[in-house]
């Protein structure tokens, strides 16, 4: 094996993809099939361009995407989920993954940091020696677009490995009769690595990166859905767990925690209105218990 596919294997090589994907800690949903596991089919990828609004894009956010979505980058599609939110509380975090990933920071399960820059941009870091940033290029009720960069400046590599990342998010929302809702989640990622082929990125990264992606998309859909339910649960505690939240603003912390008092008020009624025979005392939980998390790319 060459020193280059030393390289390519290593826990660096993996974790400049992986990091792309790990850069924007969120999923989206969609309604159709689930299918269990990703896939790299070409009519999955072709779903994915024609899902993408390029006529409601400005010029240069048209340009990021057409470099993507070309034959030049490995496309992959995440399995489909779904999980058990409340939309606004969803909603909330798609728009704010810094609050996510301080939560993550405040539990000890993730290095990861993620600093808001504008609106629409955040930095990123992942604690490995990759780093980039993030664009919010598109946002509406069924679809999130979003346009990633990122760098790996570690030591397996005598250069800088740079890449870039678009993720298309997709929203549905299945609403029971109690009020409670569900939210089906899909991810489709377009890569591309710098002065690297695309066939090397296909045989190569693709088998390495893909069951990494797949997990990390299947664990934080799992946190969120968990941190859902530790509010429904475990209003004090969640508040507490809020209150420590040190990486993001005042204003976010306070939005942050009317969301969740907002999320119990909701399940308590919405628990009201069940017949009693449906009911259950829930088990204790707190967002502490439930915390997942992200997959290390070197272990996979």
């Amino acid at each position: 094996m060459s020193a280059c596919s030393r390289a390519i294997g290593s826990r660096a090589g993996k974790t400049v993809l992986a990091a792309l994907l790990a850069l924007c800690p969120f999923s989206g949903a969609a309604r159709g099939a689930t299918p269990a596991h990703g896939t790299t089919s070409r009519q999955a990828r072709e779903d994915a361009v024609r899902a993408i609004p390029l006529d409601k894009l400005p010029v240069d956010k048209r340009s990021k995407i057409k470099s993507l979505v070309s034959d030049g980058s490995v496309f992959r599609r995440m399995p489909t989920r779904m999980m058990q939110c409340d939309p606004d509380f969803y909603a909330y975090l798609l728009d704010h993954p810094d609050v996510i990933v301080n939560i993550w920071s405040a539990l000890g399960v993730s290095e990861v940091r993620l600093k808001r820059t504008g609106n629409d941009t955040f930095e990123a870091n992942d604690g490995a020696g990759t780093s980039g940033t993030i664009e919010y290029l598109y946002r509406s009720p069924d679809i999130y677009l979003l346009y990633g960069e990122g760098v790996y400046s570690g030591s397996m590599f005598s250069k800088p490995v740079r890449g870039q990342c678009l993720l298309v998010l997709k929203s549905g929302t299945i609403r029971e009769p109690s009020g409670r809702s569900s939210i089906l989640c899909r991810l489709d990622a377009f890569m591309h690595l710098d002065h690297m082929g695309v066939e090397m990125l296909a045989k190569t990264f693709q088998p390495l990166i893909g069951p990494v992606a797949d997990h990390n998309f299947r664990e934080t859909v799992a946190f969120v859905e968990s941190l859902n339910r530790a509010a429904e649960i475990n209003y004090p505690g969640v508040q507490e767990l809020v209150k420590n939240l040190d990486k993001i603003s005042d204003q976010t912390r306070r939005e942050v925690s009317q969301l969740t008092e907002q999320v119990a008020i909701r399940a308590a009624l919405a628990d009201a209105r069940r017949p009693s025979s449906e009911r259950q005392p829930p088990p204790l939980n707190t967002a502490r218990r439930s915390a997942v998390k992200p997959a290390d790319p070197q272990k996979r």
